[in-house]
């Protein structure tokens, strides 16, 4: 397997277990759990995805 898709999995992996984590604390609905996941997943999906594009540019430099 290639190892870019191996960090992208495993950033996946990442932002869902961190999404079902603080989904899973509210004491809400089930149809806001749900919003509160999708909302946890793209956020943490996007700081690991900007965190890896920093790591990146001040790697290459």
């Amino acid at each position: 397997m290639n190892e870019y898709i191996a960090v992208l999995l495993g950033m996946l992996l990442l932002a869902a277990f961190g999404g079902w984590f603080f989904s899973s604390r509210k004491p809400v609905e089930k149809p806001v759990k749900v919003m509160l996941f999708v909302l946890y997943f793209w956020g943490l999906a996007f700081v690991q995805i900007a965190l890896l594009a920093l790591g990146y540019f001040l790697w290459t430099e």
